[in-house]
């Protein structure tokens, strides 16, 4: 790990906000509660651009910050299709908005006798095909664990895999390999539970190239060919940033870090990863950090902030929040959650 003295990170901006994802179309965007907000230029300015119906008590709680806080009332994931249509999750359920709506309609999904868990991250694959897994964070008592697609603009979801009950506990995420024609799709959480996996296009079948360990928990993974580099997501070991090669499943560690890594993603010409301050016997700083790259091979912590005062299992992690994606502009744009002075903020910076 370099120094960061070297370099100055500036924060050239802050707002309120959440960082949720970085747009095919150069867009930013981030979220105000359960309102999605949009960035044309690089995080100076934000203008609202669609919202989740807001209902249920999570609305009542969510008109002060530490309430929304509480009831994790907020968009927990977004993503952008061609066309500039969005599909957002929250944890009641999964939404879309064709380009133009103000409000996002509720998706129509194929749950059967299993209610649904909503999923961490939501990710468009090739043709504009939206994929995620079901992602709970308790233990989910050996039931079955679906991955839903949908090919429609996220109007209707249908049942693509359905991971064994017991096998897996949840679902972080998926990333498509445009040179295997495959996907990756990365599962959690304990014990024999986590893995890294290649899933086939239509996600039938699925290969785990590493599993079993904590070593392949991850929640976001880069693509540099021949090999996946990421940040571990652990409370039960000591996290790194490590190398994963594709063919063999053998995993370097490249450096240590203070925290899981749950948000990561690319800005221009910089790798982004981020850690969190979770309860934990093993990591136990009270900093989050934002770490850069430019090689994924080398890293260098620019920033970093400490959890603030309140409980961290009742009024969230002290992390961190990067927008899912990749842009290719250099600006920085990240958010704060739970931590002193940043909580809440979302914030642009600029390195070098």
């Amino acid at each position: 790990m370099s120094d960061a003295s070297a370099l100055p990170f500036r924060i050239i901006a802050r707002t309120r906000g959440r960082a949720l994802h970085l747009g095919r179309d150069g867009s930013t965007y981030g979220c105000v509660r359960q309102t999605i907000v949009r960035s044309s230029d690089h995080g100076a300015t934000w203008s609202p651009v669609t919202r989740i119906p807001r209902r249920g008590v999570r609305r009542v709680l969510g008109a002060t910050r530490l309430g929304a806080r509480l009831a994790r009332y907020e968009v927990r994931a977004c993503v952008q299709l061609d066309g500039g249509g969005l599909v957002a999750s929250n944890r009641e359920g999964v939404y879309y908005a064709r380009p133009g709506d103000r409000v996002m309609r509720p998706s129509r999904m194929e749950v059967g006798q299993q209610a649904l868990s909503p999923p961490m991250c939501v990710y468009a694959g090739p043709g504009n095909r939206v994929v995620w897994g079901e992602y709970d964070s308790r233990d989910n008592h050996g039931k079955p664990v679906r991955v839903f697609v949908s090919d429609d603009g996220g109007a209707t979801h249908h049942v693509a895999h359905v991971f064994e009950g017991g096998s897996i506990r949840h679902v972080h995420n998926f990333l498509f390999d445009t040179r295997l024609n495959k996907y990756w799709v990365l599962a959690g959480d304990v014990r024999h539970e986590p893995g890294i996996g290649l899933m086939s296009s239509d996600l039938k079948e699925v290969e785990w190239i590493g599993r079993g360990s904590q070593v392949y928990r991850a929640v976001e993974v880069f693509d540099f060919g021949d090999r996946l580099v990421y940040g571990t997501d652990s409370e039960l070991e000591p996290n790194r940033i490590v190398s994963l090669d594709k063919s063999s499943g053998k995993v370097d560690e490249i450096q240590s870090i203070e925290g899981s890594c749950i948000y990561a993603c690319r800005f221009g010409k910089y790798y982004a990863i981020t850690t969190s301050v979770e309860p934990s016997g093993v990591n136990r700083s009270r900093m989050a950090a934002l770490y850069l790259s430019t090689d994924g091979a080398t890293w260098t912590r620019v920033f970093q902030a400490e959890k603030d005062r309140w409980h961290p299992v009742l009024f969230q992690f002290g992390s961190i929040v990067l927008p899912r994606g990749a842009s290719e502009d250099d600006t920085i744009v990240f958010s704060g959650q739970a931590l002193a002075g940043l909580d809440g903020i979302l914030a642009t910076a600029t390195w070098g």
